[in-house]
């Protein structure tokens, strides 16, 4: 098994590595059908944040996130 940082995944990367719109990742994300991370809505704005785990990333797509080469956002 991969050692996995301890960052957030950015949902920029996801689409780019999967082909996809930022949107779709979101959605997918949020309705549990991409079972990669969590959102969660911010208590003073609602505005939605999104955490995406490197483990789970890998888990489920097989996509290994490497923040040396990609830089770490959290």
């Amino acid at each position: 098994m991969p050692k996995f940082p301890a960052c957030n995944v950015p949902v920029a990367f996801v689409a780019k590595v999967m082909k996809k719109d930022a949107t779709f990742i979101r959605a997918g994300i949020e309705q549990g059908w991409l079972p990669i991370g969590y959102a969660k809505p911010s208590e003073k704005t609602g505005k939605m944040s999104y955490y995406i785990s490197p483990k789970l990333l890998w888990e489920v797509t097989g996509i290994l996130y490497q923040p040396e080469k990609e830089g770490c956002d959290g």
